[in-house]
């Protein structure tokens, strides 16, 4: 009878067959965390959005007579901050008087945040005098 001892798996093979997995495991922890911090950037993009949005539409609402009331010079912007998401927005916004056109206020809205980078959204909109 002859025994064949060459039956199973080696320890160097054992040993390679881990260290695949591991790269691979670790692919997939790298995607996830990808994802993740695609998702909360795009979910403070949109509470960005819809807080410069409040702002315009506020600001549109106003009549000529309230947008000489406001506080702030033309040459610097009026801001405020505001919390969302656990996260401070910086809003800055300026009126521009008969800008296009005469008869027409033009207003800016520029939003400012930090996640893992500085990020900026810029809205502009017209509106009759």
């Amino acid at each position: 009878m002859n025994i064949n001892k060459d039956d199973g798996f080696t320890l160097v093979e054992i040993l390679i067959a881990i260290t695949i997995f591991c790269f691979a495991v670790l692919g997939l922890a790298i995607g996830t965390v990808s994802v993740i911090r695609t998702n909360q950037t795009s979910h403070l993009r949109a509470s960005a959005v819809n807080l410069a949005q409040a702002r315009l539409e506020e600001l549109r609402a106003m009549t000529s007579a309230a947008f000489s009331g406001l506080s702030c010079p033309s040459s610097t912007p009026c801001s405020d901050n505001a919390v969302a998401s656990g996260v401070t927005f910086t809003r800055q916004w300026w009126i521009t008087t008969n800008s296009p056109v005469a008869g027409v206020n033009r207003i800016d809205v520029t939003i400012n945040w930090s996640d893992y980078a500085n990020q900026t959204l810029t809205f502009t909109a017209s509106v009759p005098q």
